[in-house]
């Protein structure tokens, strides 16, 4: 995020980082995985989708001395592979009604894309399902909402916007995305370290802050700090709350990818209106734990920035690993009795394991199933909770749980008297 890649017809194929090779991974793995999830069904035959990289550069880099594709022809890879799994499953067969636009301001990056499609297995589909367009994305982001909203009722439709920096794609076009259609995903990388040094008290008033709606009072927050590492711990605080309000998402998940050649990080965001697609995104970060950091501890109420507390708190950085699964664990098992009393209507009322997550999930690097594990230990082992099926049957063994389950804490609190709480 440090350049910006350039390609030309003729001219030698940019270098790619490691760290974007894995968010470009990110993207052709959770585009298979959402195909997989939305076709559960064996008598399913099809599935509408539409795939909007809107920053999608010339199709192809140099790694390590070799030629590997961009993340236009990695989505085209996803999408058949995700279509012939799905079509073996099936004696009917099956198919992705998809359509690609890939949208990139400069000429040259067009030129260069339609040039490796052209030598692609996907070359008959040129400007046929898949559009290739020189332009800004904002200004095209009407045409495409609208050719979405022609498939069909069920709008699903995944946008990649790996923006250079942090300002290129405003606010109000992610909420009109959310707002004018009904499934919508997207995923957008979003410079931290650049927008670190870029701000200042001023910044709220340029086009660049204004596109993201800069409070102009976070520029003044950020002369009391002497840190880069305090600076983004205000910054991602600011985001936590800033994103929800202004992009229009339901569920979002923040995390951030570190460049070991530029020293530089950014964040990838993944914003949804469905807790599923939410917990599918961490659920792909765990796999990737070489990775990416989560901004924040382990547990709930992970992420934000409390301009209250003293400013030298320590700022944590949650990397994904196995000891960072049994914290995240042993935090969830300590936090979620609280929770659990405090989310119920009543006392001693029952909730879903589903509504417990939904109403959490946003501020936690934990997925469903490690909420779920911890459950179990709960009632297992510190005998804090009951759990039961939909229908109130008790399930006093089960340890694989369904997110319609029960849960509703006991009488008791040895456990958490055990932690001096109340």
């Amino acid at each position: 995020m440090a350049k910006h890649y350039a390609w030309k017809l003729g001219e030698p194929l940019p270098v790619l980082g490691a760290h974007s090779l894995a968010k470009h991974a990110v993207f052709a793995r959770y585009t298979e995985r959402y195909i997989n999830i939305l076709s559960p069904m064996p008598q399913q035959t099809g599935l509408n989708l539409t795939l909007v990289d809107g920053f999608c550069g010339g199709g192809a880099y140099r790694f390590n001395n070799e030629v590997v594709a961009g993340s236009p022809l990695l989505l085209l890879q996803a999408v058949q592979a995700a279509e012939a799994e799905q079509a073996a499953a099936r004696r009917g067969g099956f198919r992705v009604n998809s359509d690609f636009y890939f949208v990139d301001r400069n000429a040259h990056h067009t030129a260069y894309l339609r040039e490796e499609l052209a030598k692609s297995p996907f070359a008959p589909e040129i400007d046929r399902s898949i559009r290739v367009w020189t332009g800004d994305f904002e200004a095209r982001v009407g045409d495409i909402v609208s050719s979405i909203k022609a498939k069909g009722p069920g709008h699903r439709a995944l946008f990649f916007l790996d923006q250079y920096g942090w300002s290129a794609v405003s606010f109000e076009v992610i909420r009109r995305i959310f707002a004018e259609l009904a499934n919508p995903e997207v995923l957008i990388t979003f410079s931290v370290d650049n927008l670190i040094d870029y701000l200042t008290d001023q910044t709220a008033k340029m086009r660049g802050g204004q596109a993201i709606e800069l409070d102009p009072g976070l520029g003044e927050a950020l002369a009391d700090l002497r840190t880069e590492r305090r600076q983004r711990q205000v910054i991602q605080g600011f985001l936590y709350r800033h994103i929800l309000e202004r992009t229009g998402a339901d569920f979002y998940t923040p995390f951030f990818i570190h460049s070991p050649e530029s020293h530089r990080s950014y964040w990838l965001l993944h914003l949804s209106k469905h807790a599923r697609a939410r917990d599918e995104m961490a659920r792909l970060h765990w796999s990737l734990s070489n990775t990416f950091v989560h901004p924040g501890k382990s547990g709930f109420n992970a992420l934000g920035y409390d301009p209250s507390l003293d400013v030298n708190q320590l700022p944590l950085e949650f990397n994904f690993g196995s000891d960072a699964r049994t914290d995240s664990l042993n935090a969830a098992v300590n936090q979620l009795p609280k929770m659990i009393r405090d989310d119920s209507a009543g006392q001693g009322e029952a909730i879903s394991l589903r509504s417990l997550f939904e109403a959490n999930c946003n501020e936690t690097p934990l997925t469903l199933e490690l909420v779920s594990d911890a459950l179990v230990r709960l009632r297992d082992e510190y005998r804090e909770i009951d759990i039961f099926d939909a229908h109130g049957k008790p399930r006093p063994r089960a340890t694989h749980l369904s997110p319609r389950d029960l849960v509703r804490a006991r009488n008791q609190r040895t456990f958490l008297k055990s932690f001096g709480q109340s």
